[in-house]
């Protein structure tokens, strides 16, 4: 990738106003690209040089996490980001396990927190930090 490109980001979630939400928020500083079907996400992902692909957990076919197994293995480089309602539970725990997230970020989220969120992730994914949810004290 050229330096002066911004990186790819494939945003997944079927809500339009958190698509929108993610859109605006990351827009300077990756090259954004939109899917509101899950299952379209594998397609869309063979089309380019994805760097990130951020995933709403709950989705009508086809969860993020099932999404994230699927994908992990076909792109290990690519930093996997998934937001979910849910703080505990065995869906969180299988993305980490089999989805291969680099970090999960609790819903409601706002823009410092996806931020942060990414961020982490792209740590995590460079072995410079743990799993975990990203929130800030209010």
């Amino acid at each position: 990738m050229d330096k002066t490109e911004k990186p790819k980001l494939l945003i997944v979630d079927d809500e339009p106003e958190m698509l929108d939400f993610i859109e605006r928020v990351l827009r300077r500083k990756y090259n954004v690209t939109r899917c509101n079907f899950s299952e379209n996400a594998p397609g869309i992902l063979t089309s380019g040089d994805f760097e990130l692909l951020v995933t709403d957990q709950k989705m009508p076919k086809l969860t993020g996490v099932e999404l994230l197994e699927e994908i992990s293995a076909l792109y290990p480089e690519m930093v996997r980001v998934l937001l979910t309602g849910f703080t505990e539970g065995p869906d969180v725990q299988r993305a980490v396990d089999l989805g291969g997230i680099h970090n999960y970020i609790l819903k409601p989220v706002d823009s410092a927190q996806l931020m942060a969120g990414i961020e982490k992730a792209y740590r995590v994914r460079d072995g410079e930090a743990f799993h975990g949810a990203e929130q800030t004290k209010k």
